[in-house]
């Protein structure tokens, strides 16, 4: 089923009020653009958790799309004096769950076998030159690691690779001619890995990709992106 996409819906508001304004500005219309704008902007929230909803792909994006279109329906609501909602409790909720999400995230999953490399407010780049996968576990925090698998010495058998993105982004290249497979989870962030993306306040997705080749290596990855991103994708 195609995914329907968010830009789309986000399109037609932001269309409808540049048509206002336009109408305005040709004296066909005497529209209050700013009386719009402080009124109906929780359309964009609700939007954005329609878009979550329609296009689900995990348990996590559903609930993520709920949550989001329920405080948008709350704001607006407000906005319209129909029925003024009391937010305040969800938010004093809201954190604390967020910060245990990130705690069972940590002390769950399985690991990598080798040590850890980390990018604090840093950069690891391994895209140009040859390398050899001594190293199973990437922690970028605040920072970005970019690692081309294509260079890489990958030795035989299954290789168990951790990635963890916190307030930062992790790209990954993998060559096509080995077998991958990726499984991860996000807290408010973004996965692409592979064939499928994922994101929201709490999501999960998994992907694999069949080697072209005869190698018998494997790569497999396992991701946590905690409001920041992690992106796998093939190349030749």
């Amino acid at each position: 089923m195609k995914r329907i996409g968010g830009n789309f819906l986000f399109g037609i508001l932001i269309l409808l009020f540049g048509l206002a304004l336009l109408f305005n500005n040709l004296g066909i219309a005497d529209i209050d653009i700013g009386d719009i704008i402080s009124t109906w902007w929780p359309l964009f929230v609700i939007v954005a958790g329609l878009s979550l909803l329609l296009n689900h792909g995990s348990k996590g994006e559903v609930l993520s799309g709920i949550f989001i279109l329920f405080v948008g329906v709350a704001l607006l609501l407000g906005n319209l004096d129909i029925w003024n909602i009391n937010l305040s409790f969800v938010f004093k909720l809201f954190w604390p769950t967020i910060l245990i999400l990130v705690g069972v995230s940590f002390l769950t999953g399985r690991r990598g076998s080798g040590k850890s490399n980390y990018a604090i407010m840093g950069g690891i780049e391994r895209n140009k030159e040859p390398w050899t996968l001594d190293e199973t576990g990437f922690v970028a925090f605040m920072g970005g690691i970019e690692l081309n698998f294509k260079y890489a010495e990958i030795p035989d058998g299954e290789t168990v690779i951790d990635l963890t993105a916190v307030m930062g982004g992790i790209e990954i290249k993998v060559p096509k001619d080995i077998d991958v497979e990726c499984k991860g989870s996000v807290i408010l962030g973004g996965l692409e890995m592979l064939s499928r993306s994922t994101g929201g306040i709490v999501a999960s997705t998994s992907s694999s990709q069949k080697g072209s080749g005869e190698s018998n290596k494997k790569l497999r990855f396992y991701c946590r992106a905690i409001m920041g991103g992690i992106e796998i994708k093939a190349i030749d």
